[in-house]
């Protein structure tokens, strides 16, 4: 009886377990079918498709750079005295050589005066001598003396012009005047700053880099600026000057810009961002979000007749969405970027171009990146 029962036991623990055996190979195997494209009866998946066009990339450094007038400076009087006359309106522009100042100079104006009359003796006397000595009346010695009394005259009225000009500031270039506080009748000492003056028409931008990029720097290349003042504006400018020494605390190069400023959007003193441009060049270029990356493996799905299949490229830079090809694909070839979770090499599709080249594509299931 022990017997029978123990056979019993063991044909139903021989049955339980094929029947889990079974289950197991159905439920495991139903993933895979569900991971399988339906082909039903051969019936094709409609994908879009992106033609491999030219696009242009950029190869840039960036860096942030403080903006500065091509010519600036405080202007300060050579000489101390009251101020008679202010001939500026701050923020207004002047010329080169316009008055904007005036001291009370009739203490100058006086000096000139009296060299002047001087100088006019000292003319009168030489002419004397010049004739006595002429007609051998007089010695060289006296006409000599003559002659030197008239330069020291001369140089005399030429040191009272000076001073009188000294009592007048003028614009020592074009430009636009700052904001002051002084008032007329207020005494000034010289080397007193009066107010600033800035040449805008054109702004520098001093800014470094690191020293690696040295042989890629030329004069001339371009740079692009971009200020917080103006968030929706690129300014345009150029390399003009090189350093000629690499800093040893930061190991960079220093380097200045400039660009024209018709409209004085740019100021001294500014904060600004700065972007180098180092190369541009024209590539092949495929959606980015159409790139499968596999470890060191980045590919595409392109259509081959009527079948995708799987394109092995080399890329570089990334840009605006699309990705740069090196090697792997001809300019015309077909990107699979639609329903990219539905293709693999071999699936039958029916590909539709999309209009829209830069559009982003549905990412591929595992896919890096």
């Amino acid at each position: 009886m022990r017997f029978v029962k123990a056979t019993i036991g063991a044909i139903v623990i021989i049955a339980a377990a094929a029947g889990g055996m079974t289950l197991s190979d159905r439920l495991l195997s139903e993933p895979e079918q569900a991971r399988r494209p339906s082909d039903g009866a051969g019936e094709a998946v409609p994908v879009e498709t992106v033609a491999v066009q030219t696009a242009r990339f950029v190869d840039s450094v960036r860096a942030v750079g403080t903006a500065r007038a091509r010519s600036a400076v405080e202007l300060m009087p050579e000489a101390s005295g009251r101020i008679t006359r202010i001939a500026f309106r701050p923020g207004a522009r002047v010329e080169r050589g316009d008055v904007l100042l005036e001291l009370d100079d009739r203490a100058e104006q006086a000096d000139l005066a009296a060299a002047e009359a001087t100088l006019a003796e000292a003319d009168a006397a030489f002419a004397r001598q010049e004739q006595l000595n002429a007609s051998g009346s007089s010695s060289d010695a006296a006409f000599q003396t003559a002659r030197a009394a008239q330069l020291r005259a001369q140089a005399e009225r030429d040191r009272a012009q000076v001073l009188l000009e000294d009592r007048l500031l003028r614009a020592p270039f074009s430009g636009v005047i700052g904001l002051t506080d002084l008032v007329e009748g207020q005494m000034l000492d010289s080397g007193t700053p009066i107010a600033t003056l800035d040449d805008l028409e054109v702004i520098e931008v001093d800014f470094g880099v690191p020293e690696t990029l040295l042989p890629r720097l030329a004069v001339g290349q371009g740079v692009q600026l971009r200020s917080s003042a103006w968030p929706d504006r690129v300014f345009d400018a150029t390399i003009s000057l090189i350093d000629t020494r690499v800093d040893a605390a930061t190991r960079s190069i220093a380097l200045r810009a400039q660009m024209p400023n018709p409209d004085r959007a740019l100021t001294g003193g500014m904060f600004l961002q700065v972007e180098l441009v180092l190369d541009q060049r024209e590539r092949p270029a495929v959606p980015e979000s159409a790139l499968s990356v596999e470890g060191d493996v980045q590919r595409v799905l392109i259509v081959q007749g009527n079948e995708a299949a799987w394109a092995d490229i080399q890329v570089g830079q990334q840009s605006d969405g699309l990705v740069e090809v090196l090697a792997g694909l001809d300019l015309g070839t077909q990107i699979i970027v639609s329903n990219l979770h539905r293709v693999d090499a071999g699936t039958v599709v029916t590909a539709t171009p999309r209009p829209d080249r830069t559009a982003a594509a549905e990412p591929l299931v595992g896919a890096d990146g």
